[in-house]
C-alpha cells in the first residue's frame, strides 16, 4: 500500500502516515513505459513516455514518482498526498536530486479538480481500498476528468476471493489489538495472537491450514505494511467486476490487468484453458474475473481507459516484433554448444530455468542475457543471434524467433517495452552511477535502477563503491579510495555448478573494482 490516508480520512490534523513512516518504493507495473506498452498491445496510441504528464494519487514520499521524473526530464510528474509530514520528506528528496519536473503536493484527493489539467498516465497504487466510499467515487471522477483522450489509468486494490481469508485474520488481529495505540506494540501483539491461534488450530483442518498460511504471511510482511494495511479497520476489498462496473458508470472501460502475463493460460489444465479461451472479446473482463476465482487472487492491478476507445483484443503472433525485449537469462553451463541441437539450459534472475535446443533460440537467449539491462529491438536480437551462429541462417529464422519470443513474452519470461529504457551499462573512464542510486545508497542497501526496479546492494562495501561512481573519478582513483577504505584485497564467496559453497576467491583491489563495475552495470545503475 502506498501512503495515502486512514479509514476516517481526516481533512485536517495528522494522519497515521505522519506518525508511522511508510517507506517509498517503486512499482514496476505503474511505470509509464509499461502502461504505454500494454495500451499499445491493445490498439491504443498512448503518449510517448519521454514527453508525457503523470499524476500519482497517494504519492507518499515520491518513492515511485521521483525515479520516473529522474528518467524523463522532459515529462511532468505531479504527486498528491494527504500526509504533510510525508510530502515534506518527499520534497527534500526532490531538492536533493535537483529535479525541476516533479511536484509533490500536500493535497486531499477530494480537492483534485479540472484545474490540474489532463494527464497521459494516472497512478493510484494502494489507495482505493483504504479510503471511504466518497473518496473512491472522487477517484473515479478524477480518472475520467483528468485522463487524456488516449490516457491510461492504473488503480490497485485488495481483491476477492483471497481477501475473504485475509479479512478473517484481520478481524482477529484487530480485536486483539483494539486498545493498543503504539505501532510497535500493536504490530507485535498482532503477530503474537496469530502465532497463538495458528498453533492452536488443528493442523489437519481447513481452518488450521488457512491460519498457518496467514500467519506465515503476517510474519513476513514489514511492520509498516502490517500496521497500515491489515490493522487499518477501514480497508475494503472488491471483486474485479465491481470496480470495472463503477468505472463504467463514469465513462471508463477495462483495459486489462497491469500484468500482461496473466493472459497466459499454459499453467492451467486443458479444461480450464478451453473454458477461458471460449470467452469472446466482448467479455474480456468476465474472463479475467473467472480467472481470479480460479487463482484465488487477492490483489488487483487494474488498467482503465476512456470507454470511447475501440480496443483490439486479438494479438497476432508477430506483435512482439514491434517492441524492445529484455531478459536476464544466462547459461547455466558455459561450455554448451550453440550450433547443434543439443540441450542448453538458461536461468533467469528469479531462479526459473528453461532448456533450449534450437540453435537460433539458444543464440537469442544468449544475446538477451549479454545485453541486459539494455533492451534489444527484435531486429537487433535476430541479427545478434545470427552473428553468434557465424552465418548459419534459414528462411524461417524470423518467424521461428517471433513465435518463441511471443510465448516467452506472454509467460513473463521475457519483458517487452514500447520504448527502450533509459540507461547505459557500458563502463567509461570515469564511470557514473545514477544520482538517484547514489543518494539512496547513502542511507540503506535498497536502491532504484533505471528499469524502475528495486535492487539490493550486498554490503557496506558495495554501497560505498556506488557512492564513489559520481563521474569525477577515474578507475585508478576509485581503486585507490577502495583500497584505503577496505584494504588491498577482497574475499568473494563462490558456489559451484551444484550450488555448493566453494573455496572463496581472493581478489586484488583492482580486480574487485572491475568486478564491481560489471555488477553495477548489470544491475542497471550506470548512466552516461
Amino acid at each position: 500500500m502506498n501512503i495515502q490516508t486512514e479509514h476516517r480520512y481526516p481533512t485536517t490534523g495528522s494522519t497515521p502516515y505522519d506518525e508511522v513512516y511508510y517507506p517509498g518504493h517503486v512499482y514496476g507495473l505503474t511505470h509509464p513505459n509499461h502502461l504505454a506498452t500494454i495500451a499499445t498491445v491493445y490498439g491504443m496510441k498512448p503518449a510517448p513516455v519521454a514527453r508525457c504528464r503523470v499524476l500519482e494519487l497517494g504519492c507518499g514520499v515520491g518513492g515511485n514518482l521521483l525515479p520516473m521524473a529522474f528518467q524523463y526530464p522532459d515529462s511532468e510528474f505531479i504527486g498528491v498526498d494527504l500526509s504533510g509530514v510525508t510530502i515534506e520528506r518527499g520534497r527534500r528528496n526532490v531538492a536533493a536530486l535537483g529535479l525541476s519536473n516533479v511536484k509533490l503536493l500536500h493535497c486531499d484527493i477530494m480537492n483534485v479538480d479540472a484545474s490540474f489539467g489532463q494527464f497521459d498516465y494516472i497512478v493510484a497504487h494502494g489507495v482505493y481500498s483504504w479510503v471511504p466510499p466518497e473518496v473512491r467515487e472522487k477517484m473515479m471522477t478524477i480518472f475520467k476528468q483528468n485522463l487524456a483522450p488516449q490516457g491510461v489509468c492504473y488503480v490497485s486494490y485488495n481483491a476477492h476471493p483471497f481477501s475473504h481469508l485475509r479479512n478473517m485474520v484481520r478481524d482477529m488481529m484487530q480485536y486483539h489489538t483494539r486498545h493498543i495505540t503504539s505501532m510497535k506494540e500493536k504490530v507485535g501483539q498482532a503477530r503474537a495472537i496469530m502465532k497463538f491461534l495458528s498453533n492452536g488450530s488443528k493442523a489437519n483442518s481447513v481452518h488450521g491450514a488457512v491460519m498457518r498460511d496467514q500467519f506465515n504471511r503476517v510474519l513476513k510482511i514489514p511492520d509498516e505494511l502490517l500496521f497500515h494495511d491489515d490493522l487499518d479497520q477501514g480497508a475494503a476489498a472488491f471483486l474485479l467486476h465491481e470496480v470495472v462496473e463503477d468505472a463504467g458508470r463514469h465513462g471508463l472501460q477495462y483495459l486489462s490487468d497491469a500484468d500482461f502475463s496473466r493472459r497466459y493460460l499454459a499453467g492451467y489444465s486443458e479444461e480450464v484453458r478451453a473454458t477461458l479461451q471460449r470467452f469472446p472479446d466482448s467479455e474480456f473482463m468476465a474472463r479475467d474475473q473467472y480467472q481470479d476465482f480460479i487463482d484465488g487472487n487477492g490483489f488487483r492491478r487494474t488498467l482503465l481507459c476512456h470507454d470511447s476507445i475501440s480496443l483490439h483484443r486479438q494479438i497476432d503472433l508477430d506483435f512482439i516484433t514491434r517492441f524492445h525485449l529484455l531478459s536476464t537469462t544466462s547459461p547455466t553451463h558455459s561450455d554448451a554448444c550453440l550450433t547443434d541441437s543439443s540441450a542448453m539450459e538458461f536461468e533467469n534472475h528469479d531462479g526459473s530455468r528453461v532448456t533450449v535446443t534450437n540453435p537460433l533460440l539458444k543464440a537469442a537467449h544468449l544475446c538477451l542475457g549479454r545485453a541486459w539491462p539494455r533492451a534489444l529491438s527484435f531486429s537487433e536480437l535476430l541479427d545478434g543471434a545470427r552473428a553468434l551462429l557465424e552465418g548459419q541462417r534459414t528462411d524461417d529464422d524470423e518467424q521461428a524467433l517471433a513465435e518463441a519470443m511471443y510465448i516467452l513474452a506472454c509467460s513473463g519470461e521475457v519483458s517487452f517495452l514500447v520504448s527502450p529504457p533509459f540507461l547505459v551499462k557500458e563502463v567509461t573512464d570515469r564511470p557514473q552511477a545514477s544520482l538517484l542510486a547514489r543518494r539512496q545508497a547513502e542511507t540503506g542497501p535498497l536502491v532504484t535502477n533505471l528499469l524502475h526496479q528495486t535492487v539490493q546492494l550486498e554490503d557496506d562495501r558495495t554501497r560505498h563503491f556506488v557512492q564513489l561512481l559520481d563521474g569525477s573519478r577515474t578507475i585508478d582513483q576509485i581503486v585507490t579510495e577502495m583500497t584505503e577504505a577496505f584494504g588491498p584485497t577482497t574475499r568473494v564467496e563462490q558456489r559451484d555448478d551444484a550450488g555448493q559453497i566453494a573455496e572463496p576467491l581472493l581478489l586484488s583491489a583492482r580486480e574487485s573494482v572491475q568486478r564491481s563495475l560489471a555488477m553495477v552495470g548489470k544491475l542497471g545503475l550506470l548512466v552516461a
